[in-house]
């Protein structure tokens, strides 16, 4: 295994999560935050032992088909058990987040608040086992903590620990990530049944919930709303409509104004 220390922010560190208009109307509408099965993730790699040991797995796989399907079994089950909500810790707006965390570059949304104020909103909402841990995550999955024992040589393995959530590959690093992370324990035997037949595997995926929801306070969560500095007049306008409580704290980016 490998093991490694949590880190979180300051209280008053500025984070941010950027969402499309549809994300923001059910965030205000519902009052719930979402938790998104680790699976359902882009990067398979995500929450992943793979990212650890990807060479060794794919030297050993070349002689060992068995082995690599197994490893394939092994890495779905257990990121059906993991739940995360994302952040992006940032002082100032990410030009580049604009963009990449929406369909629509024209109808984005950043709300800000403050890591002691997420933490305390979900903390306060959620009281039963396994989680939510709020994490910053670290960029060097190749010195990932120290290892404990070795990984046993000439088959492939995976196991769920902490640091395959603290964890992402560098390729990653623009994200700056801050992720709260809820995990539900499974039982073994049932992992040993369920991994004998690839079938048993595809039920447990439809049977498992894609998304855990937590009940917030959306006006104690969030600071401030920004919609994207290529938003349109009428946009910002639907925007401040539709926002309640929260309307006074709604403001067009600046990012690309001119002073």
């Amino acid at each position: 295994m490998y093991e490694d220390k949590i880190e979180t922010p300051d209280n008053n560190q500025k984070i941010w999560r950027y969402i499309d208009f549809s994300k923001y109307i059910d965030l205000l509408t519902t009052s719930e935050l979402h938790f998104a099965r680790a699976d359902k993730f882009e990067d398979p790699y995500d929450c992943s032992w793979m990212q650890f040991f990807g060479k060794e797995y794919k030297q050993l796989s070349l002689a060992n088909p068995q082995g690599k399907e197994r490893t394939r079994q092994l890495n779905i089950f257990e990121r059906l058990f993991v739940y995360l909500n994302c952040w992006h810790i940032n002082e100032h707006q990410s030009a580049a987040l604009w963009r990449l965390y929406s369909e629509n570059k024209y109808e984005t949304i950043a709300i800000q608040t403050t890591f002691g104020k997420f933490k305390s909103e979900i903390e306060n909402k959620w009281s039963r086992d396994g989680g939510p841990h709020i994490t910053k995550v670290k960029y060097d999955s190749e010195n990932a903590g120290q290892p404990v024992g070795a990984h046993p040589e000439g088959r492939l393995f995976s196991c769920l620990s902490r640091a395959n959530i603290i964890y992402k590959r560098p390729s990653f690093v623009h994200e700056q990530e801050l992720r709260a992370s809820i995990y539900q324990a499974f039982d073994k035997e049932i992992k040993n049944t369920i991994l004998q037949n690839e079938a048993h595997l595809e039920r447990l995926m439809k049977e498992r919930p894609e998304s855990i929801r937590i009940k917030i306070n959306p006006s104690d969560l969030i600071e401030m709303v920004y919609i994207s500095p290529l938003a349109k007049d009428w946009f910002v306008k639907l925007v401040k409509n539709v926002s309640g409580k929260l309307k006074d704290r709604v403001q067009k980016s600046n990012l690309y104004e001119l002073y």
